[in-house]
């Protein structure tokens, strides 16, 4: 079958050429023949001179490329592509909690599925996944998820065009408890992302090796205590930082879920770095420090300032830190050589020599990388000297 033919200009064709399998409207060509397509109309992206580029979807502004192939996208390809994702995290070792898709990384661009046990979150942002919902429910349910529930929310879905969407799609399940290691997490829908950060699993247990009987340790956007819970376990007593007060509640529960007392953790509510500034006023100091803020830059126009966020947050967390410094950054834009440099200069603007630990660290292989576009998580471990 012939779909109808988009070209592209050659900054749009280059960034395929990388990877990139999201072609914005200014990189169109013939953009009065994109305009007159329905938006969930499959179609066919070339170059100027002609030459096959890739097949997907018409959104409102953009078109996601969701193969490279003249193959037919429909609700089989949809199906199949879901149960080869599953197969492949299987295949890597993960078992009851996991990111099942993770959008063009499993030839699905602009849908993303997490597992947890046999509940699942789906997240679209690509309109012909829009209107192969049925499919991808059933796909679901076939491989024994019992309740599935829908986030289509933020700023992909935003910037697609599509308004957002959010709730049960599938069975009446809102939670479950995950196993992490030792550690047990609550999972529930409603609250930020799909449930819980499954991205920084590999980083929480690695933090386990470097926690001492009766360190005291300030976890900063602790979310729902996935670090807190870990450095608790391992004996430490815990301050946990979140702008959430939902956020937070979990954090809490996430704590008597395993057993630690409360005498050994205490979780405030607001603005990190003004809680923090508090901190270095008052003379605290803590063993370890983990940042692990939000996006600070969502494209590259938010950078300068994000730049500025991560070095303030970084010279606080230094400051504040006696051995060890946890750092992380989920935007995209920021480079890792980059973020390295924001940290190592932040330390030293704080009177701290910081030393990295092992490599840089990122997302774990269910979130797999196949392009600079699919890979965003870095994280870092300092020890920490003064000077």
């Amino acid at each position: 079958m012939d779909y109808p033919k988009i070209y592209v200009n050659f900054a749009a064709y280059s960034s395929i050429e990388k990877g990139n399998l999201i072609v914005r409207k200014h990189g169109i060509l013939n953009i009065r023949d994109f305009e007159k397509l329905d938006v969930g109309e499959i179609v066919d992206v070339y170059s100027k001179k002609g030459r096959f580029l890739g097949r997907g979807f018409k959104n409102p502004h953009e078109i996601r490329i969701v193969t490279l192939k003249k193959e037919k996208i429909d609700e089989n390809y949809v199906r199949n592509k879901i149960i080869e994702a599953d197969k492949y995290r299987k295949f890597l070792g993960f078992k009851d909690a996991y990111r099942m898709v993770y959008t063009q990384s499993d030839w699905l661009n602009g849908l993303v599925i997490d597992k947890y046990n046999d509940i699942a979150t789906v997240q679209i942002f690509n309109y012909g996944f829009e209107l192969m919902k049925d499919t991808i429910v059933e796909t679901l349910l076939d491989l024994g998820i019992d309740s599935i529930y829908e986030k289509s929310t933020g700023r992909n879905r935003r910037r697609a065009g599509l308004k957002e969407q959010e709730g049960l799609l599938c069975g009446e399940k809102t939670e479950t408890i995950i196993k992490e290691g030792n550690a047990k997490f609550k999972v529930t829908f409603g609250g930020q992302k799909t449930g819980f950060f499954l991205d920084q699993r590999d980083n929480r247990l690695e933090l386990e090796k470097f926690i001492k009987e009766g360190d005291r340790v300030l976890d900063v956007c602790c979310y729902t205590g996935g670090f807190s819970v870990h450095a608790a376990l391992k004996g430490a007593e815990v301050v946990g930082i979140d702008l959430s007060k939902k956020a937070v509640e979990l954090a809490k529960e996430n704590m008597q879920l395993n057993g630690i007392d409360d005498s050994k953790y205490e979780f405030r509510v607001g603005n990190a770095f003004e809680i923090m500034e508090e901190m270095i006023e008052d003379g605290e100091e803590f063993d370890v420090v983990i940042l692990d803020p939000p996006a600070f830059a969502q494209s590259k126009k938010d950078v300068k300032n994000a730049v500025r966020g991560y070095h303030l947050l970084n010279r606080y967390g230094a400051k504040l830190a006696k051995r060890l410094l946890v750092t992380c950054s989920c935007s995209h834009p920021i480079e890792p050589m980059e973020f390295k440099a924001i940290v190592i200069d932040a330390a030293l603007k704080a009177n701290k020599w910081i030393r990295q630990i092992g490599p840089y660290r990122t997302q774990p292989a269910d979130h797999p990388i196949t392009s600079k576009g699919t890979e965003y998580l870095k994280c870092l471990f300092f020890k920490v000297d003064g000077f």
